[in-house]
């Protein structure tokens, strides 16, 4: 009982910490670190299969520089890439996707919430039907050309 008291009163500290912390951050910061909370709800399983392509590139703009980078692994919540540059976590990327024929493109917001080696994860924003749609049809097309990652 004296061990579970201990805890009790540890993660109580550790929260009002945590709360501190998020009250001294902006709004758009708020909302980040509510997205990032949000997600731990599904830590135990991934909400969507992912995929890798041997040749899917994918365009990046970040605050108006423009370059091209190779997808690792890709699925409707988001993207692994290899990147050279330094991005931080909680930027926000524009991507360009093109189909299979290359005429049209695809543009979805998207946030970098990790970086790994010489690669990020970005989380497509998603945040409307319409960029729902355009990932799903990306998707789509990912299905047919890439293969299925085994978890």
């Amino acid at each position: 009982m004296a061990a579970d008291a201990q805890n009790n009163e540890n993660s109580e500290k550790l929260v009002d910490q945590i709360i501190e912390k998020v009250k001294k951050l902006n709004v758009d910061q708020q909302q980040f670190v509510l997205r990032q909370l949000q997600k731990f709800e599904f830590l135990e399983r991934r909400e969507f299969q992912r995929f890798r392509c041997d040749n899917l590139y994918v365009g990046f703009d970040v605050d108006g520089s423009v370059t091209r980078e190779l997808v690792l692994d890709i699925s409707e919540g988001g993207i692994f890439v290899k990147f050279s540059e330094t991005l931080p976590v909680g930027q926000k990327i524009s991507l360009t996707f093109a189909d299979m024929d290359g005429r049209t493109q695809y543009r979805i917001n998207s946030t970098v919430i990790r970086k790994i080696g010489n690669g990020a994860a970005l989380v497509f924003d998603g945040d409307n039907a319409q960029q729902r749609l355009k990932i799903k049809t990306i998707m789509h097309t990912v299905s047919q050309i890439g293969y299925l990652i085994d978890e």
